[in-house]
């Protein structure tokens, strides 16, 4: 009778997939903010597909995959922003009926209701800020920006300005840095899990932590 041996292969890590799904969103949604190659706030259909699809499922997705693996904190993220994404992609998709919704209101009420959309996602990042503080020092500075991103966007939906103002521009300007240290990010986790030769330094607060948090 010979033993039988159950060879376990090695789980994937989601998180390179979570991280760059983000990157990718955010860095494409902030380059029509600050208005590269289009109007300021432009970008429509396109942004869209890519708010829903990948910054939206694919995120929730390597969110599932990290709760499974146990990474709390990189479950809470890529699941949460995977829904931001998902439901910003839904809100402006075609069909939805969401904007259309407001059409008997003054166009200050739809503004007001993406400025509270805007603050209480900010509250969430600055919480998930304050979860990674002993994570690396480009997470925290990622995060710092996102905080700094989603607060110049509510203000500049709270206070009504026109497309191109300050807020929008300055907004935009820290989400594509958000967006960029993101890429820097994922590209760490991923580089190292592939074997690569390249280790960018990203700065670890606590090297002794199991944790996954980003990297």
């Amino acid at each position: 009778m010979s033993d039988s041996h159950t060879t376990e292969l090695p789980k994937a890590d989601p998180t390179p997939l979570g991280i760059f799904s983000f990157a990718v969103t955010t860095v494409i949604a902030n380059l029509y903010n600050v208005g590269a190659g289009v109007p300021p706030g432009g970008g429509g259909d396109i942004l869209q597909g890519f708010a829903l699809w990948y910054g939206g499922i694919v995120q929730i997705l390597a969110g599932m995959w990290c709760m499974h693996r146990g990474n709390t904190w990189d479950a809470t993220a890529f699941s949460s922003f995977g829904a931001y994404w998902a439901a910003y992609g839904y809100m402006f998709f075609p069909g939805s009926g969401m904007i259309e919704s407001y059409a008997s209101y003054p166009p200050e009420v739809l503004r007001n209701a993406k400025g509270t959309y805007l603050i209480v996602w900010a509250l969430m990042a600055i919480i998930l800020t304050v979860g990674a503080s002993r994570s690396t020092y480009s997470t925290i500075v990622m995060l710092f920006m996102l905080d700094v991103h989603l607060i110049s966007m509510s203000i500049y939906e709270f206070g009504h300005y026109d497309i191109g103002a300050w807020p929008q521009i300055l907004g935009g300007a820290f989400g594509l840095i958000c967006g960029l240290i993101a890429f820097w990010n994922g590209s760490a986790v991923f580089w190292a899990a592939t074997n690569g030769h390249i280790h960018l330094p990203v700065g670890h607060v606590r090297r002794e932590s199991k944790s996954s948090i980003i990297v």
